[in-house]
């Protein structure tokens, strides 16, 4: 009677203990990219250009809940400037870019799980041409990111797929008068699932 009691005492606690189990992933990323040029005083030229990449993914599985999950981020920004002045001309280009991403899956094992995303991009450049010469100048960036979440679960299956491009192109040229221009580009995306 006692081994009895013993064995069922042991198969409800390993029981338990794995009614605890599941999937818990999250991943982030961010990122800030500065650029500029600037030609003043005479003849001359300048460029600069930027190329940034990122990514990132992560797969986990739980075999005893039979869940298994995977999600993945990757993002490019490039950005481009270049000047030129004669005559005494005074020009530049700034360029600012950040990326942002957020992923999160939750499958507990017990029940019903979910899993969020998010993915923002925010981008601004500016040209000042001061004038006194001639003097031309282009700025140019771009960002595209994207972003996947796949869960499969006994509760069913669920996929999460977002994906973001923005550009910004500004020129300025010109004889000895001055000229300015600026441009600036936010965008996000954010969606979230459950099963």
């Amino acid at each position: 009677m006692n081994k009895g009691l013993a064995v069922s005492a042991v198969l409800v606690l390993l029981l338990l203990s794995s009614a605890n189990a599941g999937v818990l992933n999250m991943q982030g990323l961010g990122f800030g990219v500065g650029n500029s040029v600037v030609v003043t005083g005479g003849d001359g030229g300048a460029g600069n250009t930027n190329l940034l990449t990122v990514g990132t993914s992560q797969t986990n599985n739980d075999p005893g809940q039979h869940i298994t999950t995977y999600q993945d981020t990757a993002g490019a920004l490039t950005q481009a400037a270049s000047a030129s002045a004669a005559a005494g001309g005074a020009i530049g280009v700034a360029q600012n870019g950040i990326g942002s991403a957020w992923q999160i899956q939750n499958q507990p094992g017990y029940g019903p799980g979910w899993q969020d995303q998010d993915l923002v991009a925010i981008l601004d450049q500016d040209i000042v041409d001061a004038g006194g010469g001639t003097s031309s100048a282009v700025g140019l960036q771009n960002f595209v990111g994207i972003q996947t979440q796949v869960a499969f679960t006994m509760w069913g299956a669920s996929a999460n797929v977002q994906a973001i491009g923005v550009t910004l192109f500004d020129a300025v040229g010109g004889g000895p008068g001055g000229a300015a221009i600026s441009g600036a580009a936010q965008v996000g995306v954010g969606q979230g699932s459950g099963l």
